[in-house]
């Protein structure tokens, strides 16, 4: 089953990242996706990276941090060595990215949703158009990215095809019934929602919203860009579920997603 097995791509990818240690900022830089690759030359790129850098904080003899008058922390930009940065294409870094997360909350929400919406659509599409599916709209969810914000900053995770999985399940069970899981101050409690309000919970107050509001704060990108990552891979995914033959729904997923019987713990 391919769910499975880009879950536990995602899980091993996530475990070497942590092996990294102090090479972790290079590892992301190098197979993240930067959209400025797309967009700049590499003049332009060298020296955006240089301004992007990551900070080097400086410290006494004793390994303590050293800070100025005022509180600061002193510290210098070390630059990633620039053609190791980008030795590999951005037309591969545009997948690869797909397979980085950048910490446990990130990669547990993503593959939880991953198991959650996948299992359905690729019991429809069948697993070979299933995989096209989930790397076509995690594609489209990055250059949506890009659209609004081609600076240096990689890009990571797979939020983009999830959101897609998201979008075209939406076409597919949209009475699918969904447990949602609420919080409410200190309390949780538990609500059974038909999959097209849940989901368009997700991209209006989710994405929709923030993305909006970014853009009104800031005049520019702001915080808008993930959530358009999101809301691009979900277009994505409603535009791209009818392009693709479905076969009849195994007598699973039938007992699955029928109206009565389909719980689905988010």
């Amino acid at each position: 089953m391919v769910t499975i097995a880009l879950i536990v791509i995602n899980v091993l990818v996530f475990f070497a990242e942590l092996g990294q240690g102090q090479r972790m900022q290079e590892f992301i830089w190098k197979y993240g996706y930067v959209p400025a690759e797309l967009t700049e030359s590499r003049a332009d790129l060298r020296r955006a990276m240089v301004d992007e850098a990551p900070v080097q904080p400086a410290t006494d003899q004793f390994g303590n941090q050293i800070f100025d008058p005022f509180g600061r922390p002193l510290g210098r930009r070390v630059p990633l060595p620039f053609d190791e940065a980008i030795a590999l294409p951005a037309w591969l870094n545009i997948f690869t990215c797909m397979f980085l997360h950048g910490g446990w909350g990130h990669l547990l929400g993503n593959m939880l949703y991953l198991w959650i919406f996948g299992n359905n659509i690729e019991d429809r599409l069948g697993s070979a158009l299933f995989l096209v599916f989930y790397l076509a709209t995690g594609l489209v969810g990055n250059l949506a990215h890009t659209l609004f914000d081609s600076g240096v900053v990689p890009l990571v995770g797979a939020s983009g095809a999830i959101s897609g999985l998201m979008g075209g399940y939406l076409l597919l069970f949209p009475h699918a019934r969904v447990l949602a899981l609420v919080p409410a101050g200190w309390y949780w409690f538990t609500v059974k929602l038909p999959a097209w309000v849940f989901l368009g919970f997700y991209v209006v107050l989710q994405n929709a919203f923030p993305a909006l509001g970014g853009f009104v704060s800031s005049g520019s990108e702001g915080s808008a860009v993930a959530y358009l990552a999101h809301l691009g891979g979900f277009v994505g995914g409603m535009a791209f579920i009818h392009l693709f033959p479905h076969r009849p729904a195994s007598h699973r997923a039938r007992r699955e997603i029928s109206d009565e019987d389909a719980d689905l713990v988010i």
